[in-house]
């Protein structure tokens, strides 16, 4: 559920910053800024999606290595630019901004290799139960708990994504045990992504901008990718085939431009609404994701595709409501005068027209507060 605003509180609180994008301040609050982000974020993931899954339709594209250099090269352009946009100094250590190149590159590598063996659509809904992980991460990293019934839902993502992954094995030729292991070690890199990337840039006293993170994880990270491609005969080959197919670099900078939008948009809901939520918005991305690669890329059919899809829908309700129960990650303001309204910001408002209050949580067994 999408954050309620504050009984009466309209207005940002006195001396509240609005949340920023690409240097230009968001003059939404509450439902409005959740729903705007969530909007942006799912339309710019589809069109990364949509245009990823164009490259691997050209005939002879096989090189995901070159794909992973292409996307972080280009994201570290983009980031670059947005920095000189909106100024200001580095915040984040350069040591810091190491480790996280090396979880963001794991995450693309691993992933952009499964589809070797997987189809696009597996692809999504693997990447689709790295809550679990990402829960699991949290607890280990950030000291949160996650109930019973919490657990029980997203282990209904696990069950969804095996059925689809036995509808693969029906149909696909090239379906291989070996995609499920790559995708499984790319899902394990990005929750440890999301939850390191809150912990060490968001949830300090001087936090960095999304631009900042994208930029320098993504220049470090084409740093490591074209160094995993230069003892391979890789790279070469891809350049030939890009020469040989003028469409592949053109696709790969617009997915990889859509995905820079995607990110920028999700990390503004990890600083704003933290990593479960998050994680939430962009499950639900990739339910539309798979109905719009099937649409567009036409595959063979399987009764385990439906009932897969379908344990998967049922999940993330399950999980969703589960969150907006408990209220979310984030319980009240951050530090830094940005607002970062819980799920149940309804609650927080005393109904005298001031801006939003901490909300008053009780801690119960197998709650995060």
């Amino acid at each position: 559920m999408p954050p309620a605003e504050a009984d009466g509180g309209d207005a940002a609180a006195p001396g509240a910053l609005a949340p920023r994008l690409c240097g230009v301040a968001i003059p939404l609050r509450g439902r409005p800024l959740f729903l705007a982000l969530c909007v942006g974020a799912i339309g710019s993931a589809v069109g990364f999606a949509a245009l990823q899954e164009g490259v691997f339709q050209v005939p002879g594209f096989e090189f995901s290595g070159w794909m992973t250099f292409v996307t972080a090269a280009t994201m570290a352009v983009c980031g670059q630019l947005e920095l000189a946009i909106i100024g200001g100094r580095r915040v984040g250590a350069l040591s810091q901004y190491l480790k996280l190149s090396l979880l963001t590159l794991g995450g693309m590598y691993f992933t952009n290799w499964s589809l070797k063996y997987l189809t696009y659509p597996t692809r999504v809904l693997f990447k689709s139960s790295k809550l679990l992980p990402t829960m699991v991460a949290g607890t280990l990293m950030q000291g949160r708990s996650y109930s019973c019934l919490e657990y029980l839902a997203a282990g209904g993502l696990v069950a969804g994504i095996v059925l689809f992954t036995l509808g693969d094995a029906d149909t696909l030729p090239r379906f291989h045990g070996t995609g499920v292991g790559l995708i499984l070690l790319g899902m394990a890199c990005d929750a440890a992504t999301s939850n390191y990337e809150e912990k060490a840039f968001f949830r300090v006293a001087a936090p960095a901008s999304q631009a900042e993170v994208i930029a320098y994880s993504s220049l470090f990270g084409s740093v490591w990718a074209l160094l995993l491609l230069l003892p391979t005969d890789e790279l070469g080959a891809a350049m030939r085939h890009s020469r040989e197919q003028p469409s592949v670099l053109p696709l790969l900078v617009g997915s990889s431009v859509c995905g820079y939008a995607s990110v920028s948009l999700v990390l503004l809901l990890i600083r704003l609404y933290g990593a479960t939520v998050t994680e939430l918005v962009k499950s639900l991305r990739k339910v539309l994701t798979v109905v719009l690669s099937f649409v567009l890329y036409p595959k063979p059919m399987s009764w385990k595709y439906a009932a897969g899809g379908a344990a998967v829908l049922c999940s993330l309700v399950a999980t969703q409501e589960l969150q907006r129960r408990k209220g979310g990650d984030v319980k009240q303001p951050r530090d830094d005068g940005v607002e970062a309204e819980p799920l149940n910001a309804a609650a927080a408002g005393d109904g005298d027209g001031g801006g939003p209050k901490e909300v008053e949580m009780v801690e119960k067994p197998g709650s995060s507060v």
